[in-house]
């Protein structure tokens, strides 16, 4: 199974991962453009900004339930617009 197939199966369970926690479980070293294959097949996948327990910030994944943002935004075509409801959280810390 591809990196791209088992970091979507982790998610679809209710994870969350970080790309500290990708690189390590499935030796990917940029979870960013599997997280946008797996944006472009249409799944909803959330990047939020979390403080780790070493007080450092990171990207955090995880799958979730598209928004109304994102949904208006899909039906009228502005995928780009649907996309930052995907980054706001971790845009705006």
């Amino acid at each position: 199974m591809s990196a791209t197939k088992s970091i979507l199966n982790y998610l679809s369970k209710g994870n969350q991962m970080t790309t500290r926690a990708a690189r390590t479980m499935f030796k990917i070293n940029n979870i960013a453009n599997a997280v946008y294959v797996l944006r472009n097949e249409g799944h909803v996948i959330y990047t939020n900004r979390v403080t780790l327990s070493d007080g450092r910030q990171a990207f955090a994944y995880r799958m979730g339930q598209p928004s109304r943002a994102y949904t208006q935004s899909m039906k009228s075509r502005h995928v780009a617009r649907a996309r930052q409801t995907l980054y706001r959280d971790a845009i705006s810390a």
